[in-house]
Formats: C-alpha cells, structure tokens, sequence
C-alpha cells in the first residue's frame, strides 16, 4: 500500500514477534515514527480539512480513527498466550520444553503519550515524565532470560551460524516453530502476521509524520514553547523534548522533573495541543480510510479469523498448522 496525502490517499503496543515476546511495539504504545521504515519521509501536499476541534487534556482514553481496524491490548495479550502455546507444542515435537519466564505485560492504552504531553495532570504531579506502574513502558527493556540455544534454534530455526533446517535429524518448520505458530494464527496468509493489521499500521505511522508537518500542529506547537518559556523553561522546542530531556533518566522522577511534567501539561492544555493534534491526525486518518476501505476491511476480517484460531488455542484445540 502506498501513502499519499491528500484525499488521493496515504496509504500496530504492539504485536506478538519471535519467542513468543511482545516486541515491536512502538507503534502499540504510541511511538508511530519507527514503522515502514522503507517508506519515504512523507511530504504535506494537501491538508485535509478540519471540521471540528475539540478541548482535550487527559489522553489515556483517546482513541484515533484507525484503531478501530487494530487489534486492541487484551486482543494482543490473547494473540501472545495462543503464540506461546503453540510454540510450547511445537518445542515438545523435539523433545524440549520452552517455559518462557519474562513478565506479562498489562493492558494498556497505546495513544496515552503519543501526543509527548503526560496523560494527565495526576500522572504528571506523581510519575513526572515516567511512566506509571501499569503502563508496559515501564517494565525493563528485557522482560526474561533467552531460552536456551537447542530451544532457541527449534524456535527460530536458526544457530550461532546461520539458518538450519532440521534439528538432531529432525525436519524444522520454516521460520521454526515461531514461524509454525504464526502461520497458525494466521491460517498461513502471507499478507499478514499474528497481531497485526499492515494496512492500518501504515496509516497510522505516517498520520503522525503527516501531522507533525501541518501548520496547524506547528503553530500549537509554537504557543506551548512560548507557554513554557513564559514559565523559565526556555530550551525546549517541542513536547518532546521536555519528556525526552536526557535529565528525567533516574530511576523515579525527580521534583524537578515533576515540575516540567505539570507545566507542559498545564501548558498544552492552554493552548489546546493534544485537542489541535488530535484533531489534524484525525483528520488524515479518515482521509486515508476513506481511500484504503477495501484494505483495512480485508484487514479487519483477517484479525477476526485470528481472533477465532486464537480462541481454539486457548481453549486447547488444535489448528492445522499446529
């Protein structure tokens, strides 16, 4: 699919990736700016229209138009217990046992900072720019132990020196029993990956880049910088560089960085920027929902046949996959 602006058309926490882990999940939890890394930096030529805008502050809750054809946090969490069964089964074939040790991961809500403004005022008074207890973001970059290397290798088909076929004689699946699981879930639609909806991923990638360019945005932007250098802090150009200030990287957040938190929040609400850049995302999304229908619905139905297969697992059927 190619992204376009424009009425023409523009064409993800968090998805289930190898060794039954939640990976990849910039996008599910905010971060758009990561995905379709081979697309090109995307150019504003038209603006789409704007017809209402609404005040908004809190964002734990927001919803963009495009997440209704994503799968949702419990969907994914569902999608990443049946992967690590079926990989389980698959392990057991070989005469290993695969018992994954890293932490489930909660719910959560994957538009709660993607505007850089914390999600609320309460958060920002305790959290400062960190992210609360039950937000996945918070947990350390790495949730588990690896597996040991024969399972790794049943798992992924590969070893400390390349790609194998088979292990101790035995015939390995295709991307190993990841890549069994995954067909699985998928019913071996090549289009599509456990947990995933490509179509609306893309979209919702490049309404963040797009959104960042329009005027609209900028000028929110601009009357927050001025908000809070009005307050003393004058060296941040963007909602993102006051969360990402290298300064708010101990363990707990500092009274200082609680003071920035609340002020940018305080701040973005003055000038309506999470309201103004809702509203302006929103916009492209729809316009690109309008010319993508037939994707995003393909799409869509897809999900709801792996939310199915990934029911039967759960319930301890078996897929022909599996």
């Amino acid at each position: 699919m190619t992204i376009t602006s424009g009425r023409t058309g523009v064409a993800l926490l968090c998805a289930v990736a190898a060794v039954g882990l939640l990976a990849g999940c910039s996008d599910a939890l905010g971060d758009a700016s990561s995905q379709s890394e081979k697309a090109p930096k995307p150019t504003v030529s038209k603006v789409p229209g704007v017809t209402s805008i609404r005040q908004l502050t809190d964002t734990a809750d927001l919803a963009l138009p495009v997440d209704s054809y994503m799968p949702t946090g419990h969907d994914l969490l569902q999608t990443t217990d049946a992967m690590i069964t079926l990989e389980q089964r698959c392990v057991s074939r070989y005469g290993l046992r695969y018992t994954p040790s890293e932490a489930r991961l909660p719910n959560f809500s994957k538009n709660s900072r993607r505007y850089g403004v914390p999600e609320s005022l309460e958060v920002a008074r305790e959290f400062g720019f960190h992210m609360t207890k039950n937000d996945p973001r918070s947990l350390p970059s790495h949730l588990s132990t690896p597996p040991a290397q024969d399972v790794r290798t049943v798992l992924t088909a590969t070893s400390p020196k390349g790609l194998v076929s088979s292990y101790h004689g035995m015939s390995l699946p295709e991307g190993g029993c990841v890549g069994e699981a995954d067909r699985a879930i998928t019913g071996g639609d090549g289009d599509q990956r456990a947990g995933h909806s490509p179509a609306a991923e893309e979209i919702r990638a490049h309404s963040f880049e797009y959104s960042q360019l329009d005027p609209r945005v900028i000028a929110a932007q601009t009357a927050w910088k001025k908000c809070m250098s009005a307050q003393g802090y004058t060296n941040y150009q963007k909602t993102f560089d006051a969360s990402g200030d290298e300064r708010w990287s101990a363990a707990a957040a500092t009274s200082q960085e609680i003071d920035v938190a609340v002020a940018d929040w305080q701040c973005a609400k003055r000038v309506n920027l999470v309201g103004i850049w809702f509203a302006v995302e929103s916009a492209y999304q729809n316009t690109q929902i309008e010319a993508h229908a037939e994707e995003l619905q393909q799409s869509k139905e897809a999900l709801l046949r792996q939310t199915k297969r990934v029911a039967t697992v759960l319930a301890g059927g078996k897929l022909s996959a599996s």
